[in-house]
């Protein structure tokens, strides 16, 4: 076999190994980058927060999601709170239009609170419960948006029984059916020996006027219900210990998989600003 036909046969057969290389022998893909996170500016004082914007300032701040609210396949709130060792800093609700690629917070926050519970009736309509939580709890505040989630005003302070205090009653759950019509159930402790322990006394509290106004319907013990949104069975959140990631995870139907995102939770803190991940 001559020089120039030995050549031509070994350029041949490189040609056909490298089209039968698979790919997992090339270059590896890159992996998705981290979720986008934008935090709004605190809207008060952080010098008026005092040891608390302190502790952020020298150790950081952590996020605590209390739950998610899922609207459809793209729409999702997460809420909760931004905290240090002493206590809450301030509430959160951060909205996702993208399926959980970004993440922005869309109420100002509330110093010294948490968000313990989000609803919606319609994609329009959405309602943010938040409770004051420094050494013990204090009265639930009603918050309510009418554009999607874009802005958000104060409806009511939300009264617990005639003779109650804050610390005597929980909300566990809040749900809407329509744009007027909603429910409230508070937990409160029992004395009465019980062998089941997820049965609570539990207070149901009705606005038929938006969340402006309620009145008591009715008191019983039982089991509280879960909060339900808009096609929730796609989402699900799984938080773990403190200082590990959030995860979300979204149900993908036309691909018919699960698309995970992991969420930091230790931040930098300064002059009221929530920055990078630590």
């Amino acid at each position: 076999m001559s020089g120039k036909r030995q050549s031509l046969t070994f350029c041949a057969a490189a040609v056909a190994l490298l089209a039968m290389t698979p790919a997992a022998c090339q270059s590896p893909a890159r992996e998705p980058s981290a979720p986008a996170l934008e935090f709004l500016p605190d809207s008060f004082d952080p010098e008026e927060a005092g040891f608390l914007s302190k502790q952020g300032r020298e150790y950081g701040v952590d996020l605590n999601a209390n739950g998610l609210c899922a609207i459809d396949k793209n729409v999702a709130y997460l809420y909760g709170r931004i905290f240090v060792a002493a206590g809450s800093l301030r509430s959160l609700l951060l909205k996702t239009a993208d399926g959980g690629k970004s993440w922005h917070e869309v109420m100002s926050p509330i110093f010294g609170s948490e968000v313990t519970n989000v609803a919606f009736s319609d994609p329009r309509h959405g309602w943010a419960l938040a409770m004051w939580t420094i050494e013990g709890p204090g009265t639930p505040v009603l918050f309510g948006s009418k554009d999607e989630g874009k802005t958000w005003r104060q409806l009511a302070e939300i009264g617990l029984s005639p003779g109650s205090t804050p610390t005597d009653g929980f909300p566990v759950s809040m749900t809407f059916q329509s744009a007027q019509k909603g429910e409230i159930e508070i937990a409160y402790e029992d004395e009465s020996t019980t062998s089941d322990e997820t049965r609570q006394q539990i207070e149901t509290l009705a606005s038929d006027d938006g969340g402006r106004n309620w009145s008591r319907v009715r008191r019983e013990m039982r089991v509280p219900h879960d909060d339900r949104c808009i096609d929730n069975a796609d989402w699900e959140l799984i938080t773990r210990g403190l200082r590990e990631p959030i995860m979300v995870r979204r149900f993908d139907r036309e691909q018919k998989l699960w698309r995970v995102t992991s969420l930091p939770t230790h931040f930098q803190y300064e002059r009221g600003r929530i920055r990078s991940p630590r």
